[in-house]
Formats: C-alpha cells, structure tokens, sequence
C-alpha cells in the first residue's frame, strides 16, 4: 500500500527544484540558442531570395540587351545588303542579295516559324486540290456512268467545266 508521509512530500518538492533547476539552466539556453540559429537561417533565407530576385532582374536585363544587339545586327546587315543592293545592277546579283538575307534569318532563327507556317499552308492548299481533283474525277465518271453518249460530248462538257471550249479558242 501507498504510505502518505514525509518523505512523499519531499520526493515532491526534490522533483520540483530539480525540475526548476533544470527549466532554468538547461532549456532556457538551448531554446535561445536555437531561436538565434532560427533567426540566422531566416535571414540567410531572405538574402537568398533577395539575390535571386536580383539575378532575375540581371537575366531579363541581358535578354533585353541581347534582343537589341539582335535587331542592331539585323538592321546593319540590311543595310550592308541595301548599299550592295544598289551597286547590283542585274537581278540575279538581287536575288542573290535576297537569299544571303533569308539565309541569315533562318540561321538566326527567325524564319523557323514563318517556315512552318508555310509548310502548313502549303499542305492545306495541297489538300483543298487533291478534294477538288477528286470531285472532277467522281463527277465526270458518274457522268458516264449516267449517259451512254459519245466521247466528243463527255469531252465538250468536260471542257466546259473546265472553262474553255474549242470554240471559245478559235
């Protein structure tokens, strides 16, 4: 059985100064010392970011500068190909002017997509012909295949459809 005596009441009070002791000498300095450490770290965090920002601002201020030699680039190339240009009398020394500055482009990079975008249009033009050829083709055989006339008349409607006939030539 539990025996309430003296020596309980001092087991206690020993716990309670040990306890004090220790709140006071021991977690009192560690805690200090690790918000000091909290505190380092937050700020190295916040220079960190600061810099960062920085380094941002620095990439977008040289990209910016790099877009401009660009077009410096460009705009004298152009006018070195202008002043060739005038001294080109013929039009193949032009058109060779011209495709030195589409070469240029597309080195650059430029033309990459003005270059797909034609290859899309092309093959859409492309497309848009194989439809209507195919049509021609379904018309005029469903036209046989409905009419049991002469060759000449298929060939006179065809024409037609096309747009000239032999009269309209002569």
């Amino acid at each position: 059985m539990l025996r309430l005596d003296i020596n309980l009441v001092f087991t206690i009070i020993n716990l309670l100064i040990w306890y004090a002791i220790i709140r006071i000498f021991l977690f009192k300095p560690i805690n200090k010392v690790i918000d000091k450490r909290n505190t380092a770290i937050q700020e190295k965090y916040d220079e960190a970011k600061k810099m960062q920002e920085e380094a941002q601002a620095e990439k977008e201020k040289y990209a910016a500068c790099q877009d401009e030699i660009e077009a410096e680039k460009i705009q004298r190339y152009l006018e070195s190909i202008q002043r060739q240009d005038t001294r080109e009398k013929t039009a193949n020394g032009r058109i060779f002017m011209i495709l030195q500055f589409y070469n240029f482009l597309v080195v650059k990079g430029y033309l990459k997509k003005a270059g797909e975008d034609a290859r899309r249009e092309k093959d859409k033009m492309l497309e848009q012909a194989k439809h209507e050829i195919l049509s021609l083709v379904l018309d005029a055989a469903a036209g046989s295949m409905n009419k049991k006339s002469d060759d000449s008349a298929l060939y006179d409607e065809f024409l037609k459809k096309a747009g000239t006939t032999e009269n309209e030539e002569t």
